[in-house]
């Protein structure tokens, strides 16, 4: 879906999961001006801020091949994220039902480019990307799962509070349908969320989510000893984690040894954390 408003252009240092794919997405470099869709404006996206550098050189090119304005902005940049327009910066199905977050956590940037918890209009999709879906209002919440009855292959991926995560909640989800959601992520990532993390991990099991089902953010990077211990932790209470190594927010991309690579590797992929766990136990 593309922006009824304006025809816009919208490049991408590469290509994810969450990149667009309609015919105004294009990745890196730009192509002859003939070939290109009419259009009202170019806009690259930046999120990380190790991609600034490149995407200030993508500026550059496309202005020159196109000889046009081309606008520059994203997470990396702080930009302005107050609203939502689906398909614009991530592909149809990902939404966002609210913007920002009440939370100040220090590793993480929401509140500081997002600001407090602002709630949107509720749009078809199944992928919820919130950054703190369980901060919004009750009302809100019942609009979202009244949506998500229409959809199928649902994940709440933004990441669960775990603190919030309530028996109307639960019977929210258990409205929609568990068969229909694919998984729930929830964040634990520091030892003295784990209590808090496995009570909600609990409430899940009890109504009806098993743990491939139940995944968790875990941060790293400071401690492997301690964070193999809080990652064995998260599984045992019978969710995957999913690791992350800590990133600050410099041009430069922090740079881990292989065994930090490694360790991050193992507890993403839920079948090498299987097999990692059963080395444990023997």
């Amino acid at each position: 879906m593309v922006s009824k408003v304006k025809r816009i252009i919208r490049v991408f240092p590469r290509r994810t999961s969450y990149t667009p794919d309609d015919p105004y997405v294009f990745i890196g470099e730009p192509i002859m001006t003939e070939l290109l869709p009419p259009h009202d404006e170019i806009h690259i996206t930046c999120t990380f801020t190790w991609d600034m550098d490149y995407c200030e050189k993508l500026k550059s090119d496309w202005e020159w091949q196109t000889n046009e304005e081309v606008k520059l902005g994203g997470p990396a940049y702080l930009s302005s994220a107050e609203n939502f327009t689906p398909g614009l910066y991530v592909k149809d199905g990902i939404i966002f039902t609210s913007r920002g977050c009440n939370n100040y956590c220090k590793w993480c940037g929401v509140r500081k480019i997002e600001g407090l918890l602002k709630e949107l209009p509720v749009y078809p999709g199944n992928i919820i990307q919130d950054n703190n879906f369980l901060q919004t209002s009750r009302k809100h919440k019942e609009d979202v799962f009244e949506m998500l009855k229409q959809q199928r292959k649902i994940e709440f991926k933004g990441g669960l509070e775990t603190d919030l995560i309530d028996n109307h909640f639960i019977a929210g989800l258990q409205s929609i349908g568990v068969k229909k959601i694919k998984s729930l992520w929830l964040a634990c990532d520091t030892d003295s969320q784990l209590p808090r993390f496995k009570k909600a991990v609990e409430k899940l099991h009890k109504a009806g989510f098993n743990q491939n089902k139940i995944y968790c953010y875990s941060l790293i990077g400071h401690n492997m000893e301690k964070e193999e211990i809080r990652n064995r932790e998260i599984f045992n209470a019978g969710a995957l984690p999913f690791s992350q190594l800590e990133r600050d927010f410099t041009r430069q991309k922090a740079q881990y040894s292989k065994e930090w690579n490694h360790f991050e590797r193992v507890w993403q992929r839920p079948a090498a954390m299987k097999a990692h766990m059963k080395t444990v136990v023997s």
